[in-house]
């Protein structure tokens, strides 16, 4: 029975995921173009973004000067998004956007341009609204927030039935393991939010969150922890922990991938997160139930956590300036400082402090998945 429920997890994964990820999707250009004064009101308006992107909800909307939206709904080709545009005022229109790149994160953004001569719009704060990278900050919050809760829940479940395979089974660890398929459950409402709050409250948007890739993956995290659960009451840990490596391979997916190379980038980043959810995991039932078999396993996952870790900071940072010029970069460098303290009390044998410092290493992770790359 846990075969071929993992059968279909698998076919899910190769059915459902996007075929193709990339880096965040950049405005590249607009037709009106930001601040442009044209003689009359164009007949559409196109914008043009670095990657493919679908529509969120509406995906434009045009503001006239009465604040009347005068858009009517984008369609999108490739990495084009056009929609007609019915109006006959004069003065400053507001242009609002929102798409969802094949990485299945959030874009967002507004600008404006004028017919005529400029006047008074009720949308022009729009222009000037608070962004953090490519959401906004309440979204930004919460996607990290989305990931830790994820990251955490992948730790205690996974890496706890690993401890268990190499050590000893011990029924009281079973319990944070069911711990951690919560979090891994809570934390697909959470992403959800997170997305609207990056784009906007509102039934169409919400419907194409949920039809885009990044709902297709949701709904894949959210069958792999349920038949988690299912699968917890089996004597055999191994069915579990190849939805483990189901799981990771959604993440995956929905991570940043390596330029010209996505599948490199998706394979990169599941080994990297199966690596820290087997070592954080592991060690945190280390200190519940201490066994000297896990030693081992402990320094091999964190070098390979290590090592894909540089790997995919190699490759996204594309610059080392990129390091101390861009959000991404000083999020990685403190990463990077959180490692070496985790080393440290590792060489130093305080385990309780190094396990603390692993969590706070998976909540800057969580930062550091939400923001996006230099290149």
């Amino acid at each position: 029975m846990g075969r071929r429920l993992l059968v279909v997890g698998l076919a899910a994964v190769l059915a459902l995921a996007p075929r193709a990820v990339w880096a965040h999707a950049v405005l590249f250009g607009s037709d009106p173009s930001p601040d442009a004064v044209l003689g009359a009101p164009p007949a559409s308006i196109s914008l043009t973004f670095s990657e493919t992107v679908i529509p969120a909800g509406k995906g434009i909307k045009v503001f006239s000067p009465s604040g009347r939206q005068v858009a009517g709904p984008a369609r999108a080709k490739g990495h084009l998004l056009t929609a007609p545009i019915s109006s006959t005022e004069t003065g400053t229109y507001v242009v609002t956007w929102q798409a969802l790149a094949a990485d299945t994160h959030p874009s967002r953004g507004a600008f404006s341009f004028v017919v005529g001569q400029p006047s008074a719009n009720p949308y022009l704060a729009a222009v000037s609204g608070g962004e953090i990278g490519t959401a906004t900050p309440l979204g930004f919050a919460l996607q990290a927030l989305a990931r830790w809760i994820h990251f955490l829940g992948f730790a205690l479940t996974f890496g706890i039935i690993a401890y268990q395979v190499v050590s000893r089974r011990e029924p009281r660890l079973r319990r944070f393991a069911v711990i951690g398929v919560v979090l891994l459950i809570a934390a697909e409402p959470v992403a959800l939010v997170a997305q609207l709050a990056s784009l906007s409250f509102d039934g169409d948007t919400a419907i194409a969150i949920l039809a885009s890739p990044f709902g297709r993956l949701l709904g894949l995290r959210l069958g792999v922890a349920l038949l988690v659960w299912a699968l917890l009451a089996l004597e055999s840990a191994w069915p579990v922990l190849a939805l483990g490596a189901v799981m990771a391979l959604i993440d995956g997916a929905s991570a940043h991938a390596i330029p010209g190379l996505p599948g490199a980038g998706l394979l990169l980043d599941a080994i990297h997160v199966a690596a820290m959810g087997v070592w954080v995991g592991g060690l945190a039932a280390l200190l519940l139930a201490p066994n000297r078999r896990f030693r081992p396993y402990a320094i091999g996952t964190l070098a390979v956590a290590i090592g894909t870790g540089l790997l995919l900071a190699l490759a996204h940072l594309g610059s080392p300036g990129a390091l101390v010029t861009t959000g991404y970069g000083s999020a990685l460098l403190v990463k990077s400082a959180i490692v070496a303290v985790v080393v440290a009390m590792a060489v130093l044998g305080r385990r309780g402090i190094e396990t603390s410092v692993a969590i706070l290493l998976l909540v800057m992770a969580a930062v550091v998945v939400s923001l996006p790359p230099p290149r």
